[in-house]
């Protein structure tokens, strides 16, 4: 059985590494420049927002609360744009799909002068919500366009579970009033459920559809207390280089040790979990492994 490799969020002073040099996939356009005030008091001066996020847009009188969950959820695209002034990049939608233009004149004193052009169509996916449409450039000239997708199923085993108290049990009789049990057993679909393994031994395990991807297309990854799952589709031409994500994301319960999480892809495409799970005690201090 070959396990994946667990990707890990590493965390830098300067803002420019913190995401935007190999941790790109790690970068939440709705929380992080929130989220980490001390850190990301400044933009880097060549991060350009297209669509900036709602929340962050100042002066809007209807800004979402600070510090929302991440979507478990969500589409994604990212375009290389080199060569195009950002400015020039525009996103818009149309019904269910993301239109991506820039044009790029460039004029010579002597009248001579070139222009490019460029326009992309994306379908969004079923259940994506337009409206919360974020879309961004880069330091090193990747456009990157990302929308919730806000699944109707999921909000219903959301529901079901905050009316299951019996399904708390699992995780033992003393549990952290901050994290939302309910939500994570309810809120995506990574299927959670602790396994008793005896000696005293419990075991976190989840499993998510990955059929229409191969393993080289797979990447895992730890984000502080959040597992990040992604299924990548890459696409080049002469021209340009785009790629299209599959991610699915949840914030995992105290006691979840996540230096020990392994995963690894099943005969029938699922890709399954595990963790070793410690209970939480009474009196133990709230969301410890968000420490991390």
């Amino acid at each position: 059985m070959a396990f994946f490799p667990i990707h890990r969020y590493r965390r830098f002073d300067d803002p420019f590494d913190r995401f935007f040099g190999d941790q790109l996939d790690f970068f939440d356009p709705w929380r992080d420049f929130d989220t980490f005030p001390t850190a990301l008091t400044a933009q880097p001066n060549a991060f350009r927002w297209v669509n900036e996020p709602l929340r962050l847009t100042h002066g809007q009188q209807n800004v979402e609360p600070t510090s929302p969950a991440p979507h478990a959820e969500k589409f994604r695209t990212q375009l290389n744009i080199a060569g195009f002034n950002p400015e020039t990049i525009k996103t818009r939608v149309e019904g269910r799909k993301v239109i991506v233009e820039a044009k790029q004149e460039d004029r010579q004193p002597d009248g001579d002068f070139s222009v490019r052009e460029i326009r992309k169509t994306y379908e969004l996916p079923e259940h994506a919500n337009a409206n919360r449409m974020a879309s961004y450039v880069t330091p090193n000239n990747m456009l990157v366009i990302e929308a919730p997708i806000e699944n109707p199923e999921a909000e219903r085993r959301l529901q079901q579970a905050r009316n299951d108290n019996q399904s708390l049990t699992q995780f033992g009789q003393y549990r952290d009033p901050l994290f939302d049990y309910a939500g994570f057993l309810g809120g995506s679909d990574f299927q959670p459920r602790i396994v008793d393994k005896g000696n005293n031994q419990k075991q976190l395990e989840m499993a998510v559809g990955m059929k229409n991807f191969r393993p080289e297309e797979i990447k895992v990854s730890v984000k502080n207390n959040e597992l990040i799952v992604q299924g990548e589709h890459r696409h080049q031409d002469k021209n340009r280089s785009e790629r299209s994500f599959f991610f699915k994301s949840t914030a995992l319960p105290p006691g979840t040790q996540v230096d020990h999480l392994q995963s690894h892809l099943t005969d029938d495409g699922h890709l399954k979990i595990e963790a070793p799970f410690v209970e939480h005690k009474e009196g133990q201090q709230s969301i410890e492994n968000h420490k991390h």
